[in-house]
């Protein structure tokens, strides 16, 4: 009779055990679904922040080509050639007493000094900037092995539940051995973890958010880069124009 008993009650226990563990499973599913719809989300938005983030280093490029490649190029012209100017009209100069000659003669030390001291300030700058672009290759080896990383842990996890899909398939679940205390177990762990991810989650679009915002004003300051190069052409196109006059004066100077 007490057996008995105690069988009834471990059947009750176990039967309430079971509707609890319903009700939890449920609850996480729920969970799950919110939890997959936050990530998700995150995965898109991320791309797209990349997305934004990869244009404007293209846009970078693109204006560091224009500066440096054009406006450095045509403006190292534009040096090269007023000091080609300067050059001749003085070497053109009618000197009447040896003060005119040293006079003459000191403006052309002069000038030759002026043009190596803006070389070797240029150099300086170029060095900088070589410098600089050696720290940003440094750093974009070093996102290079990050995403390596990144992508040899997608390799382990799909390796991992790919090996767990072919052993169910060749064994089948084991549910014989499943009881409403184990269950209970992961159901209670399944929860735990859906908790640390969804914070991990949250964390996630705090960041993408900052990132979009970094990228945004990124932007801003690249196109007013753009504008400046831009406006910095025309300047040295300006420049360009009043050389050719100048050449065209020297060229009658050296004729006559």
């Amino acid at each position: 009779m007490a057996n008995s008993k105690k069988k009834a009650t471990a059947k009750k226990n176990a039967s309430s055990q079971v509707l609890t563990n319903y009700k939890n499973i449920r609850k996480n599913r729920k969970a799950v679904f919110n939890l997959e719809s936050a990530i998700t989300s995150n995965k898109a938005k991320a791309y797209a922040t990349r997305s934004t983030i990869e244009e404007n280093r293209a846009l970078i490029l693109k204006n560091y080509t224009a500066a440096f490649m054009g406006n450095r190029q045509l403006a190292n012209q534009n040096t090269d050639d007023i000091f080609r100017n300067r050059k001749n009209i003085l070497a053109n100069f009618n000197a009447k007493s040896d003060v005119e000659v040293n006079y003459v003669e000191s403006l052309t030390n002069e000038a030759s000094i002026d043009f190596l001291e803006h070389r070797a300030e240029l150099n300086a700058s170029v060095l900088e900037v070589n410098r600089m672009m050696a720290e940003v290759n440094a750093k974009l080896i070093e996102i290079n092995s990050k995403i390596m990383s990144s992508n040899e842990k997608i390799v382990k996890f799909n390796s991992k539940n790919l090996a767990d899909n072919s052993r169910i398939l060749a064994n089948g679940l084991s549910a014989k051995t499943a009881n409403p205390p184990s269950n209970a177990k992961r159901i209670i762990k399944n929860k735990e973890r859906l908790a640390k991810i969804l914070k991990a989650s949250q964390a996630n679009t705090k960041t993408i958010s900052n990132l979009y915002k970094i990228a945004s004003n990124n932007r801003s300051s690249i196109e007013k880069n753009a504008e400046g190069i831009i406006a910095r052409r025309k300047s040295i196109e300006a420049n360009q124009a009043k050389i050719s006059q100048n050449q065209s004066k020297v060229a009658k100077l050296i004729s006559n």
